[in-house]
Order: structure tokens, then C-alpha cells, then sequence
């Protein structure tokens, strides 16, 4: 029976190092061997260019040093005896593989060239990433970078092995000039690194091919993070009695809008609103009270010059969300401050959380969501050294210092909570867009007020948040707005 790959991907990512030291011990539990394992992947890979390639297509396998390489030397053999056009270039001399990398080598009679030279690379249609694997850190050697300089811009389809070369599977890092694959196919288990970040760029489309030892590895190894999927979150969404009135749904506070930024905190009310809540309150500047209203009337929208003005507000709220277009003027600090001196819960976002870097605050039940620059910047103070590019390390230093649940947004954005850790799988490029942070607030905070504990409110908030993007976004990536997603919110609770 052929092994099978997937894109119905698994709900837990592991790192690389948790693959490496257990892939052997869990094929021996399967009742199979670790070269087995290398046909396997090789046939996995194999499957999916059958799928994906027309007949006799030229295709260039690119081999490195390792195991990778033998995964590689499988799909070569494999696809020549299946009448593709295969060419292998070996970055690093193959007759210095070893075991049964060496076997898979020795095992393919066609074309091994050591130099493009004599390539044409242009009329390839397919090339294949099986230089490094899991055990991949640091930078490229030169001669893989200028190799994968010259492959990334071709027009033809790219496919990595297990993971691309350059990418950190553990830290999602990635070095400089890293394969670029249009599709990568991961085998045993997810690691984690592929995840989120830049790495997802280098990636592609996801695959897994479990190799049947998947379950094995799951019963013996405990995962780093979960990748929870849309059965799973949407179970954990507030689901409305039949009897059931506006105050039974929270009551949303929402402060920000200083002079002249009324749009960040309309923005997030109206999320606020459109995911669930039962009321919802702004308290923005006097000036702004006008705009943040129009058109949307169901806003309870309290202009607020003094901290004495605020008080009742913070009274009636459930919840708070803090940090929309908040500003760090005078006006901005002592409601900053305000608020921070409140027991409720709540949620930092934006000029929030540039003003929280300048506090040492540590809370119950509150949410920061900060994009990679505000991360750097909420931690520059630690005195624990961190990798600042590997966002692991970032998200749980956030969630550590402040006693609270992080969310560092990005591609694959990471949800933390001391040692829980969540990625999310929704989203897209059409994200790059003003105003998307202020929506997620807005969702985070509503489903917060409807009774959701932090880290699952935002486990669901930022996958609706990026889901309501990819549908939006299907009548085209560019010049999506921000408040292109609330339509979508509503069908996504329903």
C-alpha cells in the first residue's frame, strides 16, 4: 500500500529535537526500522509529485550530506523508474553518505552532477529541497545559498523535504537564502518551527505524511504546542440561550481614540459588537465621540477628558480593551494608569502596550497582544537572554514577565500562557492591512465578556480573526479593510 500524505494536518507540533531522539524508538514500536522509515518518506514525497507533476516532467532533486539526502536519492529513484526526467544535483559529494542514505545513493542509476554548469535550470519543472533536515541550524553553507539563490525565483513549482533547507524547525527561524518551497511535505510529526513566522513563507503549502509510526511517536512523545484546528475551537464558542438577554452576553469597555484617532477604537468596538457582545462601551476623546458613533449606533459612546469621568464606566464594564489609538500623551498615561489599577480583566493592544513596556505591571486575567516590535520592546528590560528571532522564546518571555497570556501576531501567530502554547492556522497575506489588530482586540475582549477563560477566548478569537480574513479576502488579497471582516465574524460564530 502506498504511504499517504495529508493536509488535514495534526492538532500538535513537536520541536526538531523531540523527532530526532524518538523517531527511532516509535518505528520500533510500529514494528519498522528507521531505513524503512527513509523508503517510506521517499515514497510519501514520491506520491505527492505524481499528484502534482504532469508525465515526463523534468524534475531537478537538490541532495545534501545527511538522511535528507537519502530521502532524496528514494524520490529519485522512485520517479525516474516512473518515467519523470530526474537529475540530481549533489550539493556535497555523495559518496560521503553514510548507512542507508548511502544505500539510497548507490541505488539510483541516473544523472549526478556536483555543479550547474551543464543545467539549463529554467526548463526544469519541479525541484526538490533534500539537502538538511530536522538537524538544520545557524546559516547556509555558501555554495547552498548561491545554489538556492539561483532556484528560489524560477517560474517551477518547489518542493521540500521535511522541512526547507535554512528553516529552524524548532525556532521557525531562518537563515538567509533558504529554499523558498511552493509546497513542503513533513514527515513522522509536525515540527513546530514550520509553523509560524518567516518560516511559513520558505514552507508553502503544509503536508504530512505520518509514515504509520505518527501514532506510535504521539503515545510516546509529549508535544511542545498545540495547532488546534476548527472543530476543536469553534466546540469552545459561546453558544447563546434561547432565553438568554444583552446582559447575559458582558458589557465590553473599550478606551482609546485620542485626538484625531477615532478609527482604531471604532474599529475594535465594532468587533466588540459583531463577535458577540452583549453591551458595549467606548470611552475615547470628547473630540471623537461624534465619529466613533456615526453609523453604528448601538455604540454606547462616552466622551472621557479625566480619569473622574472614566470611574462609572469602569463600574459597569466586564471586560476592558485598552490601547486602540490610545496615543502616550498626558491624556493617554493616566487613563493607561487608571485602568491598570483595576481588577478587571482585560486586553492590551497598541499604544497599550508601548505604555506597559514602561511599567513593571504583572496581573490575573488579562491579554497582551503586541506585534514583533512591541514584543522587543515589552521585554527589552529582562535580564533573561533572549533570541528575539525565535518567536517561541519571545511569546513565552511576554507571557513569564507579565503573568499573562501573550499573543504574538504574525504569520502563525502564538498564543501563550506560561507552558501552554497554541498556534494558529487561519490567516493570510491580505492581513497586512491597517486596522486588523484593532478587529482582533475587539474579538478577544467580546469573547472574554461572554464568560471564555483568557487563553481559550484568545485560542478562538485570533483564528476567527484570521479565517474572516482568508474569506473576505477571496474576492482578492489587495486593499482588504479591516472592517471587510465583520460580515464574516457573524457567519463564523453562528
Amino acid at each position: 500500500m502506498a504511504v499517504e500524505y495529508t493536509d488535514n494536518l495534526p492538532q500538535f507540533a513537536y520541536s526538531a529535537q523531540q523527532v530526532q531522539k524518538n523517531e527511532g524508538q516509535a518505528a520500533q514500536m510500529s514494528g519498522t526500522t528507521l531505513s524503512e522509515l527513509m523508503q517510506r518518506a521517499g515514497q510519501a514525497a514520491f506520491r505527492f509529485i505524481q499528484d502534482h507533476q504532469a508525465p515526463q516532467s523534468r524534475i531537478l532533486i537538490l541532495t545534501g550530506k545527511g538522511n535528507n539526502a537519502g530521502d532524496g536519492f528514494v524520490v529519485a529513484r522512485l520517479c525516474q523508474q516512473a518515467g519523470f526526467n530526474v537529475t540530481v544535483w549533489a550539493l556535497f559529494d555523495p559518496e560521503q553518505l553514510q548507512g542507508d542514505a548511502q544505500k539510497a545513493y548507490q541505488a539510483f542509476k541516473g544523472e549526478v552532477v556536483t555543479n550547474d554548469n551543464a543545467l539549463a535550470l529554467g526548463d526544469f519543472n519541479l525541484i526538490v529541497d533534500a539537502v538538511f533536515g530536522t538537524g538544520f541550524r545557524g546559516e547556509l553553507p555558501a555554495n547552498v545559498a548561491a545554489c538556492f539563490a539561483k532556484v528560489n525565483p524560477l517560474a517551477c513549482e518547489r518542493l521540500a523535504l521535511d522541512v526547507p533547507s535554512g528553516v529552524n524547525a524548532t525556532s521557525a527561524t531562518v537563515a538567509a537564502s533558504s529554499f523558498v518551497a511552493s509546497a513542503t511535505v513533513t514527515f513522522i510529526a509536525l515540527k513546530k518551527g514550520l509553523l509560524t513566522g518567516s518560516a511559513k513563507r520558505c514552507v508553502g503549502r503544509l503536508y504530512h505524511a505520518g509514515l504509520e509510526v505518527s501514532e506510535s511517536f504521539k503515545a510516546l512523545v509529549e508535544p511542545e504546542v498545540s495547532f488546534l484546528n476548527h472543530t476543536t475551537l469553534m466546540a469552545a464558542r459561546p453558544v447563546r440561550a434561547l432565553d438568554s438577554y444583552k446582559n447575559s452576553h458582558g458589557h465590553v469597555l473599550l478606551i482609546g481614540g485620542n485626538r484625531g484617532m477615532p478609527g482604531a477604537i471604532r474599529l475594535a468596538a465594532e468587533a466588540a459588537l459583531r463577535s458577540g457582545a452583549g453591551l458595549v462601551s467606548v470611552a475615547t476623546h470628547p473630540d471623537n465621540v461624534a465619529t466613533v458613533i456615526q453609523g453604528r449606533y448601538e455604540l454606547m459612546v462616552h466622551g472621557v477628558s479625566n480619569t473622574a469621568s472614566l470611574e462609572p464606566l469602569l463600574a459597569k464594564a466586564t471586560v476592558v480593551v485598552l490601547g486602540p489609538g490610545l496615543g502616550q500623551d498626558s491624556w493617554s498615561q493616566a487613563l493607561f494608569t487608571q485602568v491598570l489599577e483595576s481588577d478587571l480583566p482585560m486586553v492590551i493592544d497598541a499604544d497599550g502596550l508601548n505604555l506597559l513596556a514602561e511599567h513593571t505591571a504583572r496581573k490575573t486575567n488579562w491579554v497582551l497582544t503586541p506585534h514583533l516590535g512591541e514584543a522587543k520592546r515589552l521585554i527589552a528590560n529582562t535580564e533573561d537572554a533572549i533570541d528575539e528571532q525565535n518567536r517561541f522564546q519571545l511569546a513565552a518571555a511576554i507571557s513569564a514577565q507579565y503573568n499573562a497570556v501573550s499573543v504574538l501576531k504574525g504569520p502563525g501567530s502564538l498564543i501563550c500562557q506560561q507552558s501552554r502554547v497554541n498556534i494558529n492556522r487561519s490567516g493570510c497575506a491580505a492581513m497586512a492591512s491597517a486596522g486588523m489588530g484593532d478587529v482582533l482586540s475587539g474579538i478577544i475582549g467580546s469573547l472574554m465578556a461572554q464568560g471564555m477563560e483568557p487563553f481559550a477566548a484568545t485560542n478562538l478569537a485570533v483564528y476567527i480573526h484570521g479565517l474572516a480574513a482568508e474569506l473576505a479576502a477571496r474576492d482578492g488579497e489587495k486593499g482588504l479593510l479591516a472592517g471587510d471582516l465583520f460580515e464574516h465574524i457573524r457567519g463564523i460564530l453562528e
